[in-house]
């Protein structure tokens, strides 16, 4: 699974990658075409997102896996060695008791001798073996303790995956209400034009200016005001917007 989800981000990035340098080389050479970021941006993110996490994954189950295996290889070592001291006990103790029995024959010296020196041999084995075990129970203690570590980095990894794919998530619904809020702005100013647009062509020809002073066909500053806020089809309609005559 890591894996699929490894190369499904890589494939999404490499064709991220080839429409961004298609559409480079469109410009360089002045050939116009446009360029689809909602398509460009998600492709790209989600692609690094699912490589990294599907990296992220593959490598602690790995070392999990060879963390196992070496724990496996050293208990069946820690078993072989366990039987072999037994055994080599059951012949220390065979060994002893035969030596106990030539000592009181004086005819086999010799022979005792010699069971005496592999005697000796065998204590050296055993405690060579004992040497053995004791490393081979720190070592088993030691590959517990990392596999437990690996285990914790691996959930760690998924929970960071979780609250990697959260945050992407989150990030897309942003830009989606950006456009939208975008596209609300620019459709009221549209509005607010086409209404003075609308109140001109109906002979609303009273200006009301942005100092907040209404003017009247053939006043002296009529003429003079090019750009007004608002335009009234009444005098009446001027003052009830808060708006007054001129002075003059």
């Amino acid at each position: 699974m890591e894996m699929v989800l490894a190369f499904l981000g890589f494939l999404a990035c490499l064709i991220s990658l080839g429409y961004g340098l298609y559409h480079l080389a469109r410009y360089v050479l002045k050939k116009e075409k446009r360029f689809s970021k909602k398509l460009f941006w998600p492709l790209l993110i989600g692609g690094l997102v699912l490589l990294f996490t599907g990296a992220g994954l593959s490598e602690p189950d790995a070392a999990a896996a060879n963390a196992e295996k070496k724990y496996s290889a050293l208990n069946a070592e820690y078993k072989s060695l366990t039987k072999e001291h037994e055994e080599l006990e059951k012949e220390y103790k065979s060994v002893s008791s035969e030596a106990k029995k030539l000592k009181d024959n004086t005819e086999d010296q010799d022979k005792l001798e010699k069971l005496e020196t592999e005697n000796r041999e065998l204590k050296k084995t055993q405690k060579s073996l004992k040497t053995e075990l004791k490393e081979l129970q720190e070592n088993q203690k030691q590959l517990k303790e990392d596999t437990k570590t690996i285990k914790t980095e691996n959930e760690t990894l998924r929970q960071d995956k979780t609250k990697l794919e959260k945050q992407l998530k989150e990030a897309n619904s942003q830009t989606a209400s950006s456009h939208e809020d975008a596209g609300g702005s620019s459709s009221n100013t549209n509005k607010s034009d086409e209404t003075k647009t609308a109140d001109k062509a109906e002979g609303c020809n009273i200006k009301g200016s942005k100092n907040g002073i209404y003017h009247t066909p053939g006043s002296t500053y009529y003429d003079r005001t090019t750009d007004p806020a608002e335009m009234f089809c009444s005098v009446e309609e001027a003052e009830a917007a808060g708006y007054r005559a001129p002075k003059r």
